[in-house]
């Protein structure tokens, strides 16, 4: 990989057929000759394997000596942009970047030849990005013989060029740095990445790989447009809360890039520093606070706001979120991030999106809960990335409260050699089994009168019968056969629930014949909502919004959850009496990202006492036993379906 200085003496010496003097390129790239006469040497380094060199003569000058191989390796090289090595649909962000970056007009020659297609691909391509310059308020103006160039304020060009690199780069990673690094001329983005790993390690802070990326490109950005003289407009009506650490992270940055980078950075770019700096996402964050009182400082409103919604969520899906001082403290930490991010137009990408969608579809459809009272309370249209991140949050506390509410297995000790013993098993059964109760000894006189409900089973040194009680019987010194045979007595009864065949005991109670239509000949997405959605209306199980609710939550987040299973619902209310309508296609249909021919469409009360999290449970059951979802997809007839019998 070449540096950017590298690069453009080999451009200027693969696009002239004149020969270079080494004074003529230090001039030009404003260098010493012996700093040029150091990177021809390193360049010769690595053109050596690839039949090609920087060849010299006095008098003469500098020239590449190449064959057709050497040609292709450095075109390949310099711009990793050809058709063979990229996609056209990322090569089109290289050319948004471009035009973007470029205070004159372009011409589409120029463009052709910079990208080696056609003119017609290029014209092409920059008309399938309409799209994305409406999204940032991109225009352009075009002159015969000149070209294009494109227009907009500072703020709106950096955030699209951002928004376009980040696309061009892929996934995070080395890779993706040197992806976009032809496109940074007169910056090094290896060297920059130094400076925010520095700067990292001394305010002991930790940035997530994606965010990190995103930062770099940020600050690659801002570097070069400073370099072009186009600063950022002055703007306080986006103005936002800055707390003294990031202050003081921001000027670090600003003086760290004028020593390494030898580009000094206005103050008036200080505000876009510290904007693009509130809006990551951090593995370790800069502070870190874990007291609700102190952080509800920061923003009263937002903070109070969503506990209000937490709460909300907690009545909707009968769980315990609001009591989770730890999850309103990390959640509070993202939404804020979260609703500068997209107020800013700074997207995040999720690159575990689709995983989280099927693997974790209960959470996420309560992070679009959550999302969806944020986008209308601060008017942002919030991302499916960010339901996602949203998502992980809401899971990580659902398991804490499950943790919490786990009941510890009791035990009763049954020992008949004596106080010394009954101690030495008590003892020994506390430190190898700290999660057990242990409610009582007793000799084995007194275990005659043990009730079922006392403990969940009983340790006994003799043998010993109780109806409705299991009893394991162990040795004295409790040996590790004896220590075995509890072990895995507490795993089966800790897993006994999760242990066999799925019953499908929810769904069962809620998936009815009167809105189930099998074997459909429908091809679209629409469709289904509408037949389905009319024939649960019909049958006093919805009101007549319902579809139109469900509509607007698919325009949030498709509902596809992979493996042919789509769950269409409405945001909230609209429900006349529980049930979820069942329907079956002849043939996949496209749903969102997704092929779908079994569709489950939820009609659930959150006024009743519903099993959200049970019902939700079966579905990802069943979206993973092909032999089940096979047999529901044959079906012609609901009595005809077999997970739906009732199992004795």
């Amino acid at each position: 990989m070449f540096l950017p200085r590298e690069k453009k003496i080999l451009n200027m010496l693969l696009k002239n057929e004149k020969k270079f003097t080494t004074s003529q390129i230090a001039a030009e790239l404003k260098v010493s000759p012996r700093t040029i006469k150091t990177d021809i040497k390193k360049i010769n380094e690595i053109l050596e394997k690839h039949s090609c060199s920087i060849r010299t003569k006095q008098g003469v000058g500098l020239w590449l000596d190449l064959d057709a191989d050497g040609e292709q390796y450095l075109r390949m090289a310099l711009y990793e942009v050809q058709d063979s090595y990229i996609s056209a649909d990322v090569r089109k962000y290289y050319i948004a970047a471009a035009l973007l970056n470029n205070k004159d007009f372009t011409s589409m020659e120029a463009m052709s030849g910079r990208f080696y297609v056609s003119k017609g691909t290029i014209v092409n391509d920059i008309n399938e990005l309409e799209p994305f310059w409406e999204k940032f308020g991109i225009h352009f103006t075009k002159k015969v013989k000149l070209g294009v160039k494109a227009g907009g304020s500072e703020k709106q060009i950096r955030l699209a060029l951002i928004d376009a690199l980040k696309r061009a780069a892929g996934e995070p990673g080395k890779s993706a740095v040197e992806k976009v690094q032809i496109l940074f001329e007169d910056v090094d983005l290896i060297l920059l990445k130094e400076v925010v790993l520095e700067t990292e390690k001394r305010f002991h802070f930790v940035l997530t790989d994606i965010s990190f990326d995103e930062f770099l490109v940020q600050l690659a950005v801002m570097i070069q447009r400073v370099k072009m003289d186009s600063l950022v407009e002055t703007d306080n009506s986006g103005s936002f809360d800055v707390g003294r650490q990031e202050w003081f992270i921001s000027q670090y940055l600003k003086e760290e890039i004028t020593v390494h980078m030898g580009i000094k950075i206005p103050e008036e770019e200080v505000t876009y520093l510290l904007s693009c700096l509130k809006g990551m996402r951090f593995q370790v964050p800069i502070i870190k606070e874990k007291d609700k009182d102190k952080l509800r400082v920061r923003a009263p409103e937002m903070f109070d706001y969503m506990e209000e919604v937490l709460h909300e969520i907690d009545g909707k899906y009968h769980l315990d979120l609001g009591e989770d001082e730890e999850l309103a403290c990390a959640m509070f930490d993202h939404l804020e991030c979260m609703v500068h991010r997209i107020q800013s137009k700074m997207y995040l990408a999720n690159p575990i999106l689709e995983s989280v969608k099927k693997e974790m579809f209960y959470e996420y459809e309560i992070a679009s809960y959550l999302i969806s009272k944020f986008s209308t309370r601060y008017k942002i249209e919030a991302t499916e990335d960010e339901i996602g991140y949203i998502t992980f949050h809401i899971g990580a506390s659902i398991e804490r409260m499950a943790q919490k509410k786990k009941k510890n297995l009791s035990v009763t000790v049954v020992c008949t050699t004596g106080i010394g013993t009954s101690q030495f098993i008590s003892m020994k059964l506390g430190r190898l089994f700290p999660d057990l109760e242990i409610r009582q000894i007793i000799s084995g006189n007194q275990a005659e009168n043990l009730e079922g409900n006392g403990q969940d089973f009983v340790i006994s040194t003799v043998p010993l019968y109780l109806k409705g009680i299991d009893v394991i019987q162990v040795s004295s010194v409790l040996n590790d056969t004896d220590v075995s045979h509890i072990r895995k007595y507490i795993g089966k009864k800790e897993n006994q629930h999760g242990e066999g065949k799925c019953s499908y005991s929810y769904l069962r109670g809620v998936l009815h014949e009167d809105i189930s239509i099998l074997d459909c000949d429908l091809k679209s997405r629409e469709e289904v909502i509408e037949l389905l959605g009319s024939r649960m209306l019909r049958e006093g199980y919805v009101d007549g919004g319902y579809v139109r609710s469900v509509f607007e939550r698919e325009g949030l987040s498709d509902t596809s959850i992979g493996n042919l299973v789509a769950i269409p619902h409405a945001f909230e209310g609209h429900v006349l009496k529980p049930g979820i309508g069942m329907l079956t296609l002849q043939k996949p249909i496209a749903w969102g990202n997704e092929k779908v021919q079994l569709v489950f469409m939820l009609a659930l009360n959150a006024r009743t006492k519903t099993d959200f999290q049970g019902i939700f449970g079966e579905i990802l059951d069943l979206t993973k036993n092909i032999k089940d979802l096979g047999q529901v997809l044959k079906a012609r007839k609901f009595n005809d379906i077999e997970i739906l019998k009732n199992m004795q």
